[in-house]
């Protein structure tokens, strides 16, 4: 068998006892001749083989709850509070949902990430390794692409791009979208990633991915979101450090210490008429001012020319 198609079978085999856990010998062969077509066997030997793999690619261990008699995940807590090993399981979810039926594939519609995937794989085997890549890297804010080497800190995938943190010939580590490379190349070269280096904890003062900004500091925030908007705060908060400090009939205040950088400021924006800015003043004359901005350019004026369509017709 194929590697992408033992993949595919550990995929499936810890995604089953992750969301139907616990469960027994007996009903995971069942499920697996189901899944995998009529003479298709999960032995036991092929089961205790699966289950060593699993812990080997995916770290996750897999044991049997005698009170329960089945078998579970062994920390699925640990696992649903570590965000990476979520995410993968989720995503591995979807899939084997998918292949269990396939009829449904052209009613579960995804978001689309852009261009910029095929270069993860030799991202994560030159951060393996601490191996420094030549980029040809064509940022928004140039005319033409530029060629340097860079060390792959870590990436982090936001708002439907994947970004990669490195260091170049820079003082500091910067952001760049795997979709603005045009070529990458492993060198011969090695890194030492700094000791006290932690991913997570570096973007732990942002929204996203913009790390720093020219007119603020890290700073405590508020808002006060119409009682609609909140429920959707509530379900899927702005930042880890949200945190709802008042709530009544008509809104709910939330309270915030980060830097509310450029995209963060879009996003307060996206919300439109459901948010106000309670402090940092800066933030709320900024905010107000990009608004006013948007009225301005939308006003409705009498005598402008109605736009005609090039593409698509009325």
């Amino acid at each position: 068998m194929s590697t992408a198609g033992l993949i595919n079978r550990y995929v499936w085999f810890v995604t089953t006892i992750y969301n139907r856990g616990p469960i027994s010998l007996e009903e995971l062969q069942h499920r697996f001749e189901s899944h995998f077509g009529r003479g298709e066997e999960l032995s036991e030997r092929q089961f205790h083989r699966y289950t060593d793999a699993v812990e080997e690619l995916f770290d996750i261990e897999i044991c049997y709850d005698r009170s329960r008699r089945g078998y579970v995940i062994s920390d699925r807590e640990g696992i649903d509070n570590m965000a990476m090993r979520k995410w993968l399981l989720q995503t591995f979810s979807v899939n084997t949902l998918l292949g269990e039926n396939p009829d449904l594939k052209k009613r579960v519609l995804l978001e689309d990430v852009p261009s910029g995937q095929q270069y993860l794989t030799p991202i994560f085997e030159a951060m393996r390794e601490n191996r420094v890549l030549t980029m040809t890297y064509h940022s928004f804010g140039r005319s033409e692409a530029t060629t340097f080497d860079v060390e792959p800190w870590c990436v982090k995938l936001f708002d439907q791009r994947w970004y990669m943190l490195g260091m170049s010939n820079y003082d500091e580590p910067r952001i760049y979208a795997l979709d603005r490379i045009e070529a990458l190349e492993p060198t011969e070269r090695t890194f030492k990633l700094p000791r006290k280096f932690d991913a997570e904890k570096f973007f732990s003062d942002y929204f996203g991915i913009i790390i720093g900004d020219e007119e603020f500091d890290v700073c405590p925030v508020a808002l006060k979101v119409d009682s609609w908007q909140s429920k959707y705060l509530r379900t899927l908060p702005l930042h880890h450090t949200q945190t709802e400090v008042e709530q009544t009939e008509e809104y709910s205040i939330f309270e915030y210490r980060l830097c509310p950088s450029f995209d963060f400021r879009q996003k307060l924006l996206s919300m439109g008429d459901t948010l106000e800015v309670l402090s940092p003043q800066e933030l709320r004359e900024r905010i107000h001012e990009k608004a006013s901005y948007t009225v301005r350019n939308n006003q409705f004026a009498t005598e402008q020319e109605e736009y005609k369509f090039k593409v698509y017709k009325k």
